[in-house]
């Protein structure tokens, strides 16, 4: 016999005492992450609560009173992550949702980011959100009168006019490492990362295998991923690249016709006009849980599942890993299409905090979500509740390949796949995200779980032994069916 990556330890794993374990006082204390990886849950009122250090991953464990409490990170250029101390925590309405104005930037749970490379003294309100545009209490009144709209959303640029593709500059700046030739040894991304966590050993291992999923060219031969080139195929078929006239990258190719422009401008004005209709209609009711999904959605496939985590931790595992080579993907993807947040084009949309300084396309929020619902209907066990169900069929089933066809939007008889969409959605109604961008994201999502060999009769094109290895101990924690 042969010794393979299976056989050996993840360090870190669930329950194993290493790093701390899984649930004691190191990666997610208590629980799966209570005051922990991301305080009080999956990234509780942010992407990384007080930054991906305070009372998170180096609290309580990995480093307390070390190398980021008390010593390397408090009171100098790390004070609860990078960046200056806030003058107050957030006040009003959100506060219970959001929690305090944190700092740092963070690329998300189990693939996130943390300061130990010194990005000096930046604030944030959340992951990648400058401060300055944290949460403030607009009114959702549009009674029209006194000569004024109550928003100016008929106000609106050219999509083509100077700079309005996304710029480098306009990158976070502990984010814009993005914008170079993608290092597949993910250096800058594990700067302070658990290196013994099975989810980041998947993503570490994804990324080895990038000429399979990478975004554009590679190193300027020609080269186009698989991944990428049934991306801009099933997406030019679904219509959501038409903002971008002869398909020019972010913006109209130089050879664009006046009525490919013309075209494309008419797309992004549907888009448009959806999103001022969801701020109109949805905005105010859905404040409060898109709120909360801003920075975490782990815990509500937790809720959907009625799930404890620390008696499941491989499947809570499972989601980490989801979450992590998501993050990988989206942003090496929306490096590459550069396309600018609704707010830019329609001012008038005033999101209530935000947008993250990253492009639009393709919605992380929809990537991730839909990744998570479809790594977790590998399950079977999980399935039969949550999966896809058949006209009168007692239980539901994992989806297939041409279940997962459908268009965005359109329901798929699936509690866990419903979930994702309502998470994605979210961003549409906060004027975050253009409908086209939510799609993109479940697109993307579902080109990467046929490549990992999750969906049904596909064979792996990316061999991921880190994530087989979570998804067998996963399934076994439902194999007795209860629930």
């Amino acid at each position: 016999m042969s010794w393979t990556a299976q056989n050996f330890s993840i360090l870190g794993s669930p329950n194993v005492g290493a790093h701390g374990a899984w649930n004691v006082g190191a990666h997610n204390v208590g629980a799966y992450n209570v005051g922990a990886h991301n305080v009080g849950a999956y990234n509780v009122g942010a992407h990384n609560v007080g930054a991906h250090n305070v009372g998170a991953h180096n609290v309580g464990a990995f480093n307390v009173g070390a190398h980021n409490v008390g010593a390397h990170n408090v009171g100098a250029t790390n004070v609860g992550a990078t960046g200056a101390p806030l003058e107050a925590p957030l006040q009003g309405p959100l506060a219970p949702v959001i929690g305090a104005v944190t700092l740092g930037t963070g690329a998300g749970s189990a693939g996130g980011r943390g300061f130990l490379g010194g990005y000096g003294a930046i604030a944030r309100f959340e992951y990648a959100t400058p401060v300055g545009l944290s949460p403030l209490p607009w009114s959702a009144d549009f009674t029209v009168g006194e000569g004024w709209p109550p928003y100016p959303v008929e106000h609106r640029l050219d999509p083509f006019g100077p700079l309005l593709a996304w710029q480098a500059a306009d990158w976070d700046p502990a984010l814009r490492f993005w914008t170079l030739p993608f290092d597949p040894q993910l250096t800058e991304w594990l700067q302070d990362l658990n290196l013994g966590d099975p989810s980041i050993m998947a993503a570490r291992e994804f990324a080895g295998q990038h000429r399979q999923w990478l975004a554009g060219t590679d190193g300027g031969n020609g080269y186009v991923s698989p991944l990428h080139a049934e991306l801009e195929a099933d997406a030019a078929g679904e219509g959501l690249f038409a903002w971008r006239p002869g398909r020019g990258g972010s913006g109209p190719a130089p050879d664009a016709s006046v009525q490919a422009r013309a075209d494309a401008r008419a797309a992004i004005d549907r888009d448009l006009i959806q999103l001022v209709d969801l701020m109109r209609d949805d905005r105010a009711r859905y404040l409060e849980e898109t709120a909360m999904q801003s920075g975490q959605i782990a815990p509500y496939f937790i809720h959907l599942l009625r799930m404890d985590p620390s008696a499941r931790p491989w499947t809570v595992a499972l989601m980490n890993c989801a979450s992590a080579i998501g993050n990988l993907v989206k942003m090496q993807y929306k490096a590459h299409y550069r396309r600018v947040r609704p707010s830019t084009l329609c001012p008038g949309l005033v999101p209530p905090w935000g947008p993250p300084r990253h492009p639009a396309f393709p919605s992380g929020h929809s990537t991730v979500a839909h990744l998570t619902a479809m790594f977790l209907l590998s399950v079977p066990g999980i399935a039969r509740q949550l999966g896809i169900f058949e006209p009168g069929a007692p239980r539901g089933r994992a989806p297939r390949r041409q279940d997962m066809a459908a268009a965005y939007g359109v329901d798929q008889r699936s509690p866990m796949l419903w979930l994702a969409w309502r998470i994605a959605k979210g961003r549409e109604r906060l004027g975050l995200h253009y409908p086209t961008d939510s799609a993109a994201g479940r697109r993307l999502a579902v080109l990467l779980w046929q490549a990992l060999g999750l969906a049904e009769g596909h064979a792996a094109s990316i061999t991921v032994p880190a994530l087989d290895q979570v998804r067998r101990m996963a399934q076994a924690e439902w194999a007795d069916g209860a629930v």
